[in-house]
C-alpha cells in the first residue's frame, strides 16, 4: 500500500509544469524580512513576516501521464510601514497590515497524443483579504502551460498567467524550463515566476541558488488594497534528516520591492505609492518530500 502510494505521487508529479524534481506533499514555511538591507536603502522603511502552509494531493488517471493535483494552502502577512503617514494624501491611522490568504489550485495534466508534449492547465481559486469575508477578496485565475519534451535531460515550456487581481485584471506571459546538467546539477522554473539552480553535496545535502517573484494583492478594510511586488534572490541549503523529512534554510535579499496600497478596482488609483528599502530575507521551512 505504502508503495503504492508513493508509485502515485512520483508518476502523478513528475510532469508538473514548473518540473521540479521533488514533490513537496507537505510544507510549512515562514520568512522574515527586516527593514536592514545592503542595497536601495534611502527609500520608505518597511518590514514584513510571512507564513505558508500548503499540501499537494494527486489523483493518477489511467491514461498515462494523465492525473489531477489538487493544492490547497493558507497564508498570513504581517506587513510595517513606518513611514506611510508621511504621506499627508493618504488617510489612515496605522502602519501595520495583516493580510490572509486561502487558496485552491487545481491542476489538470493531459499528454498530447503523439507527441513530446504535455498540457498543463491549472485553475486558482482564492481569497486574499484582512477579513475574508470582505468585498472584492474572492480572486479566481489560472495558468496554461505547454510542455515540450526535447530529450530525456530538457524540457521546455511556455505559457500564460491570469489572475483577478484586487485592481482588475493581471495577465503574465510564462517561458521556463528544466534542464538536468548531470547527476548532481541541475536547473528548473518558469521565469518570471521561479528559477532554481541545485548542487547535491552530499547523499543528504543540496544547496543552491533560487529567484522568486511575488505579485499578490490583498483586500483591506475601507474599499483599500495592499498590493506586494518582490523579487527574491536568496541562496538555499536543504538538509535531509531521512528520506523524506527536510529543513530549508534560504538567505537573500529583495531587489526592486514596491509596497502600494491603492483603491479597489482601480489600478493607478493608489493613495500610498512610495518607493521603498530592499531588505534582507531569511526563510525556513519544514518540509515533507517525495525526490523523483
Amino acid at each position: 500500500m505504502r508503495k503504492g502510494f508513493l508509485f502515485l505521487f512520483i508518476v502523478c508529479t513528475v510532469t508538473v509544469s514548473l518540473a521540479q524534481p521533488y514533490v513537496d506533499v507537505l510544507n510549512m514555511r515562514t520568512i522574515q524580512s527586516p527593514d536592514q538591507g545592503l542595497i536601495r536603502r534611502n527609500n520608505h522603511k518597511n518590514s514584513f513576516e510571512y507564513f505558508n502552509a500548503s499540501l499537494t494531493l494527486p489523483i493518477r488517471f489511467k491514461k498515462p501521464g494523465g492525473a489531477l493535483i489538487i493544492s490547497p494552502y493558507v497564508e498570513n502577512w504581517q506587513v510595517h510601514l513606518p513611514d506611510i503617514n508621511k504621506q499627508a494624501s493618504l488617510v489612515t491611522e496605522r502602519d501595520q497590515f495583516f493580510p490572509t490568504g486561502i487558496g485552491l489550485p487545481i491542476t489538470l495534466l493531459t499528454p498530447i497524443p503523439n507527441s513530446k508534449l504535455l498540457l498543463n492547465m491549472t485553475v486558482i481559486l482564492r481569497n486574499n483579504a484582512e477579513k475574508l469575508n470582505l468585498p472584492g477578496s474572492f480572486q479566481a485565475g489560472g495558468y496554461v502551460v505547454m510542455n515540450y519534451k526535447i530529450n530525456p535531460k530538457l524540457t521546455l515550456k511556455a505559457g500564460l498567467y491570469y489572475n483577478r487581481e484586487a485592481f482588475g485584471n493581471f495577465f503574465m506571459p510564462i517561458a521556463g524550463l528544466e534542464y538536468k546538467i548531470d547527476s548532481t546539477l541541475q536547473m528548473w522554473g518558469a521565469l518570471p515566476g521561479s528559477f532554481f539552480l541545485e548542487k547535491k553535496l552530499k547523499k543528504r545535502w543540496y544547496a543552491g541558488v533560487t529567484f522568486k517573484a511575488v505579485n499578490n494583492s490583498y483586500q483591506l478594510f475601507h474599499g483599500k488594497y495592499i498590493q506586494f511586488n518582490d523579487n527574491q534572490l536568496s541562496l538555499f541549503s536543504d538538509f535531509y534528516f531521512t528520506k523524506n523529512l527536510v529543513l530549508n534554510l534560504e538567505a537573500g535579499h529583495s531587489l526592486f520591492r514596491r509596497i502600494r496600497i491603492g483603491r479597489s478596482g482601480s489600478i493607478r488609483q493608489y493613495v500610498y505609492d512610495e518607493k521603498v528599502n530592499d531588505n534582507l530575507l531569511f526563510r525556513v521551512s519544514a518540509i515533507y518530500r517525495i525526490r523523483l
